[in-house]
């Protein structure tokens, strides 16, 4: 920080989140060994702060969750809700459609 002066300007403030992550069990032949997957803001607006990640973790076990940043605009919207939007996406749907929810939290 010091040497390259990276707090001078302070453009990076800090953010706050709600984070929601589920661990499901998946059909083994989906299973991607290391496989690691983020996304920036779909389904979310473009004026909304947020993303998601999916790891690979132990055979037939992923890791899936969705964060937005609590400065959202949208009196309306429900974080929840998007991230089960989220898991409609083609590339996510596949891995859990033949898959089952052993874990879940916020």
């Amino acid at each position: 920080m010091k040497q390259f002066k990276l707090d001078s300007k302070r453009l990076l403030p800090q953010q706050y989140g709600l984070g929601l992550k589920e661990v499901w069990e998946i059909d083994n032949s989906l299973f991607e060994n290391g496989l690691v997957m983020h996304t920036v803001n779909w389904p979310l607006d473009t004026k909304t702060y947020g993303g998601s990640f999916m790891y690979h973790m132990n055979e037939n076990q992923i890791h899936i969750g969705f964060v937005v940043g609590l400065d959202y605009k949208n009196p309306y919207l429900n974080p929840y809700q998007e991230f089960q939007r989220f898991k409609t996406h083609p590339e996510v749907r596949k891995y859990l459609e033949k898959g089952r929810c052993i874990e879940y939290g916020a």
